[in-house]
Formats: structure tokens, C-alpha cells, sequence
């Protein structure tokens, strides 16, 4: 996509936020009482409007530290949204599918918002730990202890910036797709009026000469739109996609193989930066079979928390890794065949990171639907309430770690393209030879 486009489909998805800002705004000046909707899902219209909520006001009595310092961060969100799309959009090209590019526009969005929410998390840690002690409601909580049960007091906001992700992917991918196929059609429809102005223009020149001379103008104009349209994507080389999709999902397993160490576990009593890192790892997880057999008419009485490693929950947690790891590299392999093979890095860690969270959001998604179909607990299944604790968890994984897929697909590109120049050159150096032989 050339740089005019990308700027004007940039400003447009910063502006539609900005829209959303002043329509909450607006909203929230002509209610006479405060803001009281909850931030915690317990239907379809609570759901959504978690997302619509990151640009309300903050309770002060629950984040006192953080309510001077949201506004600011909203803003920066919205900022990133337009950076985050016109990263992306330099991977639109004339052969790239309106179907992937409007991927390729959700995936920026999705990726915008998760820096958001990461930032909220590291102003929150930087403001406890330089606030002076007693400055929150509750002066008995000291900062290690804030911090290890943030996921818990908090969780009903925390989480808005991933949520007007969700929303503004929506959005961002109608943006977007539909400018991929407005630039088609457009390329099409000049593709086929010069093809007739060619026609007609020999048709009238009697001359040779003439005939000749518009021959070739014609033939290298030709040869330019083939060569502006033949643009080199990841998708020509057979298998190239499959393979950078498997270096992306490397280090997911890597992060499921350390969420399954009996360290991680021992973490769930201690407090601090380690019991922080929790809210980041989600619940997928790969470890050995549990040794010990889990004692379940104990968990019944007593009605304590289920055994992490408990057989159930192993099995639970283990077929829940791999669909994350399935359904990532189905993700990557379809994004990545129709971006282009050079250049563009920025804008590739931006997709990567995107597909990361859009692939922890339909696990989870899939998670929510099938326990609520198999469940025969007497109370019944909670579907939105339980989505909406797990899409958090989710999210907030993809937020986190989705920079890291981005690496190896980098790393495995830049090494297929040195073998593949090599390759070439090497070839071309042969055929050199035998042709002075």
C-alpha cells in the first residue's frame, strides 16, 4: 500500500477512537450521577461495553495512583492505533488478499491496545513502589501485596484497553480491507483502460515506425505493472509460511513448558514481581502427568481450590496448550503467505503480536463454549461471565508475549532469504561458466 494510503487509512482509524472518546465523553457529562456500570462481564451488552468503558473515568477509591495518569494513557493508546495501522498497512500490497488485509488491520488494532495495557501495568508497578507507604485505602496492604493480588482487585478494569482492542479490530479490519479492495479495483479498472487505449492508439497509426515505437512503449509499460503487481510475497515459495509459522510458535511452547514447572506453582504462595508474572502466563500450560493421585471427594467437602496438578486439570490445561499452539500456527501460516518477503519489520512484529492475541482469544473463546456445553454442574454454566474472566487471561498472554513470535518469524525469514540469494547467486555463477565454456 503506497504511503498516501497508509497515512489517510492511519488517521482514520486514530480518528474513529478519537470519536469514541468524545461520544463517551459526551455521555458521561450529561449523566447526572457518577459512572456506576460494571466493568465485569455478566452479559453480551456488558461484555462489549467493557470496551467502550477504557475511555470512562476510573473509580478513585480503587486506583487512586492511576486515576491521574489514565487520561494520559488513553491518549497515547489512541496514538499508538494510528502508529500500529500505518505499520501495518505497508504490508498491503497490490497482491495481498482484502480478506488478509483486513487481518493485517485487526491484528494492528490488537496489537495497539495490548501496548496500552501493558503500559497501565508498568506505570501501576513504577507508582507503587515509589508512593510513600499508607498512601492506599486499605494502609495494612504494603506494595508486595498489591501487586500479587492486582489481578484479583483489579481485574474488573485492568482489562478495557484489551477489550477496545477487540471493538477496534472490528473496525480497524473494514478500514482496511475494504481500501485493499478499493485499490484493486482501481488498478484493475486502469489495467483495462490502457489496455484499450493501447488498442485504439494502434489501430489508428498507420505509420511502421509509429507501430513499432508504440509497441514498445506499450510492452514496457506492461512489463511495469507486472512488475508492480508480481510483488515477491512469503506465500511463493511453497512451505515458506508453514515454516515461518513454526518459528513463531516456538516460543509459546517454551513459555506452556515454564508455566508447567512445579516453580510456577510454588510461586501461587509468594508475593512480588514473581507472583506478578502470573497474570501474564494464562492457563495453558505443558508438564508431565501428575504423580500423585488428587484426592476429589477432598476438594468436594472441603470446597477448596481445584489441585493444579490434579488429573482433570492436566489434562484440561494440556489439550488447551495444544489448541493455542494449533490454532496460532494455522494463524501465522495464513497471515504470513500474503505479506510480502522483504522489508517491513516494524509492521511484521505488529502482525505477529496481533495474530498472538487473536489466537488466546478464540482458544479461550472455544474453551468457554465447549465447558458451558459439557457441563452438568446443578447451577448451571455462566457463559458471559466465564468468557469474560477468560478472554482477560487470554488477552493479556498475547498482549505480553506476543513480541516474542515476532522474533523468530524475523530471524527465519532474513535466513531463508541469505540461502535463497545464495542459492541464486551460486546458480547464476554456473550458468556463467558452462556459457564462456
Amino acid at each position: 500500500m503506497s504511503r498516501p494510503f497508509r497515512i489517510v487509512v492511519a488517521v482514520l482509524a486514530a480518528v474513529g477512537a478519537i470519536l469514541m472518546y468524545l461520544g463517551v465523553t459526551a455521555e458521561l457529562n450529561s449523566m447526572s450521577g457518577p459512572f456506576t456500570v460494571t466493568r465485569t462481564a455478566v452479559d453480551s451488552r456488558t461484555l462489549v461495553a467493557k470496551g467502550v468503558a477504557f475511555f470512562a473515568p476510573l473509580d478513585p477509591m480503587t486506583a487512586p495512583m492511576m486515576d491521574a495518569v489514565t487520561p494520559l494513557i488513553r491518549w497515547v493508546v489512541i496514538l499508538l492505533i494510528g502508529v500500529s495501522t500505518y505499520l501495518a498497512c505497508g504490508l498491503v500490497t497490490r497482491r495481498t488478499h482484502p480478506f488478509i488485509a483486513a487481518m493485517v488491520g485487526a491484528a494492528a488494532a490488537l496489537t495497539a491496545t495490548a501496548v496500552g495495557d501493558l503500559l497501565w501495568w508498568a506505570t501501576l508497578v513504577v507508582r507503587v513502589h515509589t508512593a510513600p507507604t499508607g498512601w492506599y485505602a486499605n494502609e495494612a496492604l504494603d506494595h508486595s501485596t498489591l501487586l500479587a493480588s492486582a489481578h484479583l482487585t483489579l481485574t474488573g478494569w485492568t482489562s478495557d484497553a484489551l477489550f477496545l482492542g477487540c471493538l477496534l479490530a472490528g473496525t480497524n479490519a473494514s478500514l482496511v480491507g475494504c481500501t485493499s479492495l478499493a485499490i484493486l479495483l482501481l488498478n484493475r479498472l486502469n489495467t483495462d483502460t490502457d489496455d484499450g487505449e493501447d488498442e485504439a492508439q494502434d489501430a489508428v497509426d498507420d505509420e511502421g515506425e509509429g507501430e513499432a515505437q508504440e509497441t514498445v512503449d506499450g510492452e514496457a509499460q506492461d512489463a511495469v505493472v507486472d512488475n508492480e503487481a508480481r510483488v515477491p510475497l512469503i506465500g511463493d515459495v511453497p512451505r515458506r509460511s508453514a515454516n515461518l509459522a513454526l518459528a513463531g510458535v516456538l516460543p509459546v511452547l517454551v513459555l506452556m513448558l515454564v508455566n508447567g514447572t512445579q516453580a510456577v506453582w510454588d510461586s501461587y504462595s509468594e508475593r512480588g514481581f514473581l507472583a506478578l508474572l502470573r497474570v501474564f502466563l494464562y492457563r495453558p500450560a505443558l508438564s508431565p502427568p501428575p504423580r500423585v493421585r488428587d484426592d476429589v471427594e477432598y476438594r468436594l467437602t472441603h470446597e477448596v481450590d481445584l489441585n493444579p496438578l490434579s488429573m482433570d486439570v492436566w489434562v484440561h490445561r494440556s489439550v488447551l496448550a495444544l489448541a493455542l499452539l494449533l490454532v496460532l500456527w494455522l494463524l501465522l501460516r495464513a497471515l504470513l503467505a500474503g505479506l510480502p518477503n522483504f522489508g517491513h519489520h516494524l509492521g511484521l512484529v505488529v502482525v505477529c503480536w496481533g495474530a498472538t492475541i487473536a489466537a488466546s482469544a478464540l482458544t479461550a473463546t472455544s474453551d468457554v463454549v465447549v465447558d458451558c456445553a459439557v457441563s452438568d454442574s446443578p447451577t448451571g454454566c455462566a457463559p458471559w461471565q466465564s468468557l469474560g474472566l477468560q478472554l482477560t487471561s487470554a488477552l493479556r498472554f498475547g498482549a505480553a508475549w506476543g513480541w516474542l513470535v515476532a522474533l523468530p518469524v524475523l530471524l527465519a525469514r532474513r535466513i531463508l532469504d541469505t540461502d535463497t540469494s545464495t542459492d541464486t547467486s551460486t546458480d547464476t555463477q554456473e550458468t556463467l561458466v558452462h556459457e564462456s565454456t
